[in-house]
């Protein structure tokens, strides 16, 4: 049978994972020069056994600012079929625009505008720790080689239960992919619709959980701060200094070479750092707090942890040398 749902996860061979497209590109990057492209299986089990194969698509390309936004995502292999069983195989969203019998008018338009995503979060859960196994038993994390259990996601990226229910993370990354492609092709008619529930908050607007520095307040908190600017290196560490300024004072975000080593894709960092001769700026977004400092100066944003902590390049730089071109508020 041919998948009828948008597949969010597969099985990489080589790592013996089950990933999103997100932690594939992340593990792609974090390998030694020259990379090789991963393997992907279906993520059922029963299509597993058949040896089902899933094509990666774009999560070899590192996520830059473009004119045409292309998300990185997992497609079905048009030569091999899917078991009756198999997660993505079932009822899915036809493309009716009619109200089903139980959904209100609201309902239906959210229901036609996620449908426009490769990848769309309901629930992002910005918790690091690992919860008790009677509240996971049906976890299935943006998982990575070698990672600790107090690094996995305690919540599950899709169930696997029929029909297709909300589709959960705690990867920050994933969620700027989501938020980046809704915020490049939808109406801000259709943007204002989407929602996001976080555990302990309750449900927001996604659009007003991401927080353009420009509009940040002191105290600000378990909201994602972003914006563009420029990045000076401190060994293996680095100092981003956003362009917009908060209150007519700098705003940085510094990462010390001691917190690059402890943290296992720190390369994949690097990698994308590495890029800053040729790009006119990055976009950093940050799951931190906005603190002054001891001087009353400037502004940090703090981090607790770097997986708390996104970074896409900017475009490339223009023949002409023009270099600042922060990105827009959504």
């Amino acid at each position: 049978m041919k998948p009828s749902k948008s597949i969010t996860r597969a099985f990489c061979v080589e790592l013996q994972q089950e990933l999103s497209i997100v932690a594939a590109r992340r593990e792609y990057f974090s390998q030694e020069a020259p990379r090789a492209r991963f393997n992907f299986l279906c993520s059922s089990e029963a299509c597993r056994a058949q040896g089902v194969k899933i094509t990666g698509v774009r999560y070899d390309v590192k996520p830059q600012e473009n004119p045409t936004f292309v998300a990185a995502h997992f497609r079905a292999n048009p030569n091999y079929e899917h078991h009756v069983d198999c997660e993505w195989v079932g009822e899915a969203d036809t493309g009716d625009d009619k109200p089903e019998a139980s959904e209100t008018e609201s309902e239906t338009a959210l229901r036609k505008v996620k449908r426009k995503l490769d990848d769309y979060i309901d629930v992002f859960d910005p918790a690091l720790k690992e919860r008790a196994k009677s509240e996971a038993v049906s976890a299935k994390p943006d998982k990575a080689l070698g990672e600790n259990p107090a690094d996995l996601a305690p919540v599950s990226d899709t169930s696997k239960s029929k029909p297709p229910t909300e589709t959960r993370t705690n990867n920050l990354e994933r969620l700027v992919d989501s938020f980046r492609q809704a915020q490049a092709q939808l109406t801000k008619e259709e943007f204002a619709l989407l929602t996001l529930r976080i555990p302990g908050q309750g449900e927001v607007s996604l659009r007003s959980y991401f927080r353009h520095i420009k509009f940040a307040q002191l105290g600000d908190e378990r909201r994602v701060l972003y914006g563009g600017g420029l990045v000076e290196r401190y060994g293996t560490g680095f100092k981003f200094k956003f362009f917009d300024r908060l209150q007519g004072k700098l705003v940085t975000l510094y990462v010390s070479p001691a917190q690059m080593q402890a943290y296992r894709s720190s390369r994949y960092i690097s990698e994308l750092l590495s890029h800053a001769e040729e790009v006119r700026f990055f976009t950093v977004f940050a799951l931190g707090t906005l603190a002054a400092s001891p001087s009353g100066k400037s502004v940090s944003v703090e981090i607790d942890d770097l997986r708390h902590l996104a970074i896409v390049l900017g475009p490339a730089k223009a023949a002409n040398g023009d270099e600042r071109t922060p990105p827009k508020p959504a």
